[in-house]
């Protein structure tokens, strides 16, 4: 009886050793698959920006990243560091959505650039700037039609007449799948 129970035991252990042998070599197989169909080997990206290592809006924080800017705008002080606004509240800082109209004299890292009606915009982490004459970037309202690679979190997401729209402080977009099947965010009116 012991015979049989250790056939047993020995068998269901090569038996899983060949399923877990053949599976991730499947795995592996259709990984390498998918590079190939990509035209890239190694490591596959995705083309979008995404903003999940930034801190979220609205969220409060007792201490400063290095190197902030203070950027005075009627009469309160933002702190401001690589595209992210902070608002001073009591003894800890709030993760905030700048005004319209405060400036900056650089842009955050990487910014999305385009051009709407004729005029040059730049977009970073929900916040639009254009160059001011005399130097510098300055937040303006998000321009209807402007299209975005991604939203920072912080966004809701809800239905209207049978569509489904994002919004983002008081800017509303949609989803749009270009023609290669990226997801991008145009800027509507609702």
């Amino acid at each position: 009886m012991q015979s049989k129970n250790l056939k047993s035991i020995i068998g269901l252990a090569l038996m899983s050793l060949f399923l877990f042998v053949f599976v991730s070599n499947e795995a592996n197989a259709q990984r390498d698959n998918q590079r190939h169909k990509n035209g890239k080997k190694g490591k596959v990206e995705t083309p979008i920006k995404h903003y999940s290592k930034q801190p979220r809006r609205g969220a409060q924080i007792t201490q400063l990243p290095r190197k902030t800017v203070v950027v005075n705008y009627r009469n309160s002080n933002y702190h401001y560091r690589n595209g992210i606004f902070y608002r001073p509240v009591q003894n800890s800082f709030i993760v905030a959505t700048p005004p319209i109209g405060i400036r900056v004299d650089i842009l955050p890292p990487n910014p999305l650039r385009m051009s709407i009606r004729g005029f040059d915009y730049f977009y970073y982490y929900g916040t639009f700037y254009a160059s001011i004459p005399r130097g510098g970037f300055e937040v303006v309202s998000p321009p209807v039609g402007a299209i975005v690679d991604a939203l920072p979190n912080g966004y809701q997401v809800f239905e209207l007449e049978g569509r489904v729209y994002y919004r983002l402080d008081e800017t509303y977009y949609k989803a749009v799948v270009e023609a290669n099947g990226n997801v991008v965010y145009q800027v509507v009116r609702v």
